[in-house]
């Protein structure tokens, strides 16, 4: 009777051992599954940020950047909502025919990484700024941060030297720096 209780205790907790990874597989399995699918909701929205940006959209813009979105530039100071806003249009004014292309889109967790190359032609006066009517090409990299369904924040690397440079501009040593030793 001893061995026959021992078997029956042995059998149940087997079976609830196999029914407890059960539910853990499938909690695993549900919990890649909703990343998967946060991911690419995340890869959609930034296609519609760069859709929206080239096309001056700003009204889209407004509904998927967050109230508090912050875009690091790198090069210049931190644009807020609006400053982007305000930038957009400009762009809008001073390029026209622009084109971007997707490079690499990769999404993890919250953020999104995309590698792209913008073309476009400089036929817009803007800030004082004439337009040259040259076309030009340049590259970035964009980190790209989601909270709550909404852009909160970028990190961009843009090849400003390259763009600038196409469309006419040189790089000029200010006054009094041409004895300045480079280290």
């Amino acid at each position: 009777m001893k061995r026959l209780l021992l078997l029956i205790s042995l059998a149940l907790i087997l079976c609830i051992m196999t029914g407890c990874s059960d539910k853990e597989a499938m909690a695993e399995l549900e919990a890649f599954r909703a990343q998967q699918e946060a991911e690419e909701y995340n890869k959609t929205l930034i296609k519609r940020y760069y859709d929206a940006f080239l096309n001056g959209d700003t009204e889209t813009l407004r509904e998927i950047l967050a109230p508090d979105y912050v875009w690091h530039t790198g090069s210049e100071p931190d644009f807020s909502l609006e400053e982007t806003l305000e930038d957009v249009k400009k762009q809008s004014v001073m390029y026209s025919d622009r084109t971007y292309r997707v490079e690499d889109l990769i999404a993890e967790g919250d953020k999104v990484v995309v590698r792209y190359i913008v073309r476009g032609v400089h036929t817009g006066d803007v800030d004082g700024f004439p337009a040259t009517g040259n076309t030009f090409e340049a590259s970035s990299i964009e980190i790209i941060r989601i909270e709550g369904g909404k852009i909160a924040e970028s990190w961009e690397e843009y090849d400003n030297l390259g763009h600038y440079e196409q469309l006419g501009m040189e790089l000029k040593m200010k006054e009094g720096m041409s004895n300045v030793p480079i280290q």
